[in-house]
């Protein structure tokens, strides 16, 4: 898939014919891949298991180096940035595991506060009430549910002042309420003009939350557009994706 050159440095996340492979090589997981993503628009990566999601995650910020190819945030190049240069980088676009890592044994402000041990306390007050917590500040993470948990360390992200977000599988193992209030704090992140990319097999959710949507099939960018379009689309290698969804939602 071409780039899309109208894109501007400050508002773009480029991967430039991106080739990874693990197992000393053995395994290729992205060969090529080509694609320009708006830092201003929430972004859903969709694809089967094991396709590289989450990688195009870890790229944008470093924490994986491609074997070949180019990753750019806001103009400057990530893969060849040495990595205390990258440090800026990652407060600027936290990236947001599946799991809370939450410390038990501190409360959600100190948890909150551990991002940035300078951030005043009406900062970190103010990143738990973007996130529904407010309430819950002096708690220990035990007393929490899981999706308290993981809304919890989106307010750790938030507490950095970010300029995009990055999630991977944000409502994986939460039931529908669970899910439903991480959902909510998206939709309110998105609302604000926080955009972020987030790696999901929810369509659901996709449908709902998506500006854009990145397919990653065969190694590389089978499609970026619109959830519509994904959605609503009858090629082979996007189809075999969306059908159990397209069914389900025509059933109900």
């Amino acid at each position: 898939m071409s780039p899309t050159p109208s894109l501007p440095d400050s508002e773009a996340l480029r991967f430039r014919d991106v080739h990874v492979a693990f197992d000393e090589g053995r395994r290729r997981v992205l060969a090529g891949l080509t694609a320009d993503v708006s830092t201003k628009e929430l972004t859903f990566i969709a694809g089967a298991s094991g396709t590289g999601k989450s990688v195009l995650c870890r790229l944008a910020v470093g924490l994986l180096r491609p074997d070949a190819g180019q990753v750019e945030l806001w103009g400057e190049r990530v893969d060849s940035r040495p990595e205390r240069e990258l440090v800026r980088l990652r407060r600027q676009a936290p990236y947001l595991v599946q799991g809370p890592a939450l410390l038990d044994w501190r409360t959600l402000r100190e948890n909150v506060r551990l991002a940035d041990p300078s951030a005043s306390a009406d900062a970190v007050d103010a990143a738990l009430e973007q996130v529904g917590l407010l309430d819950w500040a002096d708690r220990l993470p035990p007393e929490l549910g899981p999706g308290a948990k993981k809304r919890t360390a989106i307010a750790r992200a938030l507490v950095l002042g970010p300029r995009y977000l990055l999630f991977d599988e944000p409502t994986t193992g939460l039931d529908r309420k669970a899910a439903s209030q991480v959902e909510e704090v998206l939709a309110s992140l998105k609302a604000r003009g926080l955009g972020g990319m987030v790696v999901s097999h929810d369509y659901r959710q996709l449908k709902a939350l998506a500006d854009r949507v990145l397919v990653v099939a065969n190694k590389q960018c089978a499609y970026l557009g619109t959830p519509e379009g994904f959605l609503e689309s009858s090629a082979p290698e996007l189809r075999v994706l969306t059908a159990p969804f397209m069914e389900g939602a025509t059933d109900g």
